[in-house]
């Protein structure tokens, strides 16, 4: 019988396990210590927890102001939107808050000291690749992500990318009233590479290379794919709209370090041979990656 939490699968569950470790870890360990405000709750949970450091001299913890944010956030997204929607950011919230609890009761230091740029480099790939791992179950950490939905459905207008851009611009920005203009700087460094990786987990990390040839050899160069690279290739009947002639042009993907042996095998047959490379940052089938996403 399959493991089940929530509705999640097993592998989910610890996904989500893993992708929240290595998000609450970024957090506690680089970007709060410097003072670095990375967007969302977790950004908003560190300008608070500052607040009432400098103001009252209280130490809040951060996953306790995890869960006191999202709480009203978790409320009215699940009146809004219903129990299904909001029970795997459920999972997200928790977890983040029990992570949040375990790195600053039992810390697992990686001292950067005052070096900020250290600091805002490792916070960007420990949250890039943790909320990559989230998202890519389907799921989400809460917070801002439930309220840019909640705006979405009651002004239909505001598209959920743009609510979800100004929240983390106006939390970024408060944060630049706490912690100054340099800190500010690093957390917008932080939430462009934290968006690169994002990207790239889940458009998919295996890179390969589309190749499109147009050649008065393609199926001497096509044979040559098969002996040599052992890949198979698609012709295309195509027109050039210049000259009005029919042609015909060989499509093909191959790995990055495939790309080399390609073209010497395309140079030597057809010299004349124009060819065009572009980047596949995911590729599906036979050869490539085959597992069920």
């Amino acid at each position: 019988m399959m493991f089940k939490f929530f509705g999640l699968s097993y592998k989910d569950f610890f996904t989500i396990m893993l992708g929240t470790a290595l998000f609450s870890f970024g957090i506690e360990n680089f970007a709060n210590p410097i003072g670095l405000v990375t967007g969302g709750v977790a950004g908003l949970s560190i300008i608070i927890s500052r607040i009432f450091s400098m103001a009252f001299g209280l130490n809040v913890s951060l996953s306790l102001l995890n869960i006191l944010i999202n709480i009203p956030i978790f409320i009215f997204s699940w009146l809004v939107n219903g129990a299904k929607f909001v029970k795997k950011s459920l999972i997200g919230i928790l977890l983040v808050s029990f992570w949040l609890f375990v790195f600053q009761k039992f810390a697992i230091k990686m001292d950067v000291g005052n070096d900020i740029f250290a600091a805002a480099i490792l916070t960007g790939v420990f949250d890039g690749v943790g909320l990559g791992l989230v998202l890519k179950t389907g799921a989400s950490s809460g917070g801002t992500d439930m309220l840019a939905n909640l705006v979405y459905k009651i002004f239909p207008k505001f598209s959920i990318s743009i609510t979800l851009f100004i929240i983390d611009a106006l939390i970024i920005l408060s944060g630049f009233f706490v912690f100054g203009l340099i800190n500010t700087v690093y957390a917008i460094i932080i939430i462009f590479i934290s968006s690169k990786l994002i990207n790239s987990i889940l458009g998919g990390l295996r890179f390969a290379k589309a190749v499109f040839i147009l050649s008065q050899h393609s199926n001497e160069i096509s044979e040559k794919i098969f002996e040599k690279l052992d890949r198979g290739n698609t012709e295309i009947t195509c027109r050039g709209m210049y000259t009005k002639k029919e042609g015909r042009m060989l499509f093909v993907v191959v790995w990055p370090k495939e790309l080399v042996k390609l073209k010497r095998i395309i140079g030597q047959i057809d010299p004349n041979a124009f060819i065009t490379i572009c980047s596949a940052q995911e590729v599906l089938g036979k050869g490539f990656l085959t597992d069920e996403l």
